[in-house]
């Protein structure tokens, strides 16, 4: 093995903590492919996520070989967006090269093979793949890599050559793309990955940190560019959500090793569906990611294998900070098991967990989330697809808060107080409306004929929860199975405007009823 244990966890940890430090002056320069500024924070959770794998080994004996595959794994499966994807797929190419080594080859060469390897990886998890960005970082880090070892360098010398050669080649690499040429700023993408490479070069020289301070401008002192500038236009033109999830492949009798390859199909029908495609994966795992316009295709597009932890989010919504003003530090999180919601609530300001028939919504999944809301103080809108047990689990976390809304309708009427709130803990507004909230549910084939009738008996009803206050209602939600037909969506209106209530109407396709809500 080229590197020894002591120094893998030495990576694993200076890895960890250069992206904790790093992330917010990477953010700071993220204008490409979406300007929303999070590149540096989906690079650290994605690290952080394989080394929280590294750290669930424990004390035990282990080998180098070991600790890398599990690194790799777990950033595979903890990546987040665009960014944390390639990463991830780097790693992967690094890790597989190292651990094939044979005892006879030099460590050096070995080294510049491995990050070789890792730059060929990261580029095929794209389905187009972009120079100008990390990928041509990651090519230009491996080549002085490869010359430092043809050269017969020792294995610390190549690693430091191919840093260097890093540093020295971002602004110019950068200044050929033309989005990042036009912000005037290196690609975030690039940034992250020299991180990772210094920590790497760190672990095995036992130098001097460098500071990110050194090369990367404060928060807020990159370029402020016009609208237009930074990308946005590709933004646009991309796709407006962001959709990631895990495909485990249907295995052939021989467990997930025996499973087909599914990177290949997935880029191809994600790139029928959206932008900034991105797949990865490792052992009958694989992890997608996709801009898009329709959430609920790309979900359907994965149907090839057993879908989970499905997330969407609006690019131009999470990230701008819905209920991010002053004193408002509270996130939105909320769980549906209808891919044709998951617009509207991520349009809402939600990030949403998605379930998908073949696998529940684990606690895992929902705090994956919680950590993407990027808030102190997180609500959870289960929306009565996470079992109970599961649930208690989140109780514990800090400054996670769970509402008790078991249904479409109450997590719509909630996510709706919440976001319309202008208290500075939008969390109470949406733990009341749940509270007070009248729901019926009616067949669809009488729901014209009855809505009238059932709106105005919920109008009139007691609240459900006898801690609510008593208020008229104000507002009508209703979530229909399938496509709404035009005759329905008169009726709806006319009753809302009957009771002076202001209507919302969305609809469920794995609804089996209408679900009326009166607020």
């Amino acid at each position: 093995m080229t590197l020894e244990v002591d120094q893998v966890l030495a990576w694993v940890h200076g890895a960890r903590t250069g992206l904790a430090d790093a992330r917010r002056r990477i953010d700071a320069v993220n204008v490409f492919p979406v300007a929303d500024a999070d590149t540096g924070t989906n690079a650290w959770l994605t690290l952080e996520g394989g080394a929280r794998a590294v750290d669930d080994l424990g004390a035990a004996e282990r080998t180098a070989a070991e600790v890398l595959a599990v690194f790799a794994r777990g950033a595979m499966l903890a990546a987040r967006g665009n960014s944390g994807v390639i990463l991830s797929q780097w790693l992967a190419g690094f890790v597989r090269r190292t651990t094939a080594a044979a005892a006879d080859e030099p460590a050096g060469a070995v080294l510049a093979q491995a990050l070789r390897a890792a730059a060929r990886a990261a580029r095929h998890a794209l389905a187009e793949p972009q120079d100008g960005t990390v990928l041509t970082l990651a090519d230009e880090v491996a080549d002085a890599a490869v010359l430092g070892a043809d050269s017969g360098a020792t294995a610390p010398a190549v690693l430091a050559q191919a840093a260097t050669a890093g540093h020295q080649s971002l602004a110019r690499i950068s200044a050929t793309h033309p989005v990042l040429r036009r912000a005037h700023v290196p690609d975030a993408g690039a940034c992250a990955l020299l991180v990772v490479v210094d920590a790497l070069v760190l672990a095995v020289t036992g130098g001097a940190p460098r500071s990110p301070a050194e090369w990367l401008p404060e928060r807020g002192s990159a370029h402020e560019a016009q609208p237009g500038e930074c990308g946005t236009e590709h933004a646009a033109a991309g796709g407006a959500f962001e959709v990631m999830l895990v495909v485990r492949g249907l295995d052939q009798g021989g467990g997930e090793s025996s499973a087909p390859d599914l990177a290949d199909g997935l880029r191809s029908v994600l790139g029928e569906v959206g932008d900034s495609v991105a797949v990865v994966g490792a052992d009958g795992w694989w992890h997608a990611h996709v801009h898009t316009d329709d959430p609920a295709a790309a979900i359907a597009a994965c149907a090839v294998g057993r879908r989970e932890q499905v997330v969407v989010r609006r690019l131009d919504v999470v990230d701008l900070g819905v209920v991010a003003g002053p004193g408002r530090g509270w996130g939105l999180v909320v769980v549906t098991g209808s891919p044709a919601l998951a617009s509207w609530y991520a349009t809402a300001g939600a990030v949403v967990v998605v379930r998908c028939p073949e696998e529940p919504v684990t606690a895992a999944h929902v705090r994956r989330a919680v950590e993407d809301a990027g808030c102190p103080d997180v609500l959870v809108v289960p929306g009565g697809v996470v079992s109970g047990h599961e649930l208690e689990s989140l109780l514990a976390l800090d400054g996670v808060e769970v509402l008790g809304a078991h249904d479409e309708a109450r997590a719509a009427v909630a996510t709706l107080a919440f976001v319309t709130s202008d208290s500075a803990a939008p969390v109470h507004a949406a733990a009341l409306a749940t509270g007070r909230v009248r729901v019926a549910e009616l067949a669809p084939r009488d729901a014209g004929a009855a809505l009238d009738e059932t709106v105005a008996r919920l109008v009139v009803a007691p609240p459900s929860d006898d801690r609510a206050t008593g208020t008229r209602p104000e507002s009508l939600t209703v979530v229909v199975p399938g496509a709404l037909e035009d005759a329905l969506a008169a009726d709806i209106e006319a009753a809302a405007a009957a009771h002076g209530l202001e209507p919302t109407i969305l609809s469920d396709a794995t609804a089996d009823a209408v679900l009326v809500a009166v607020d």
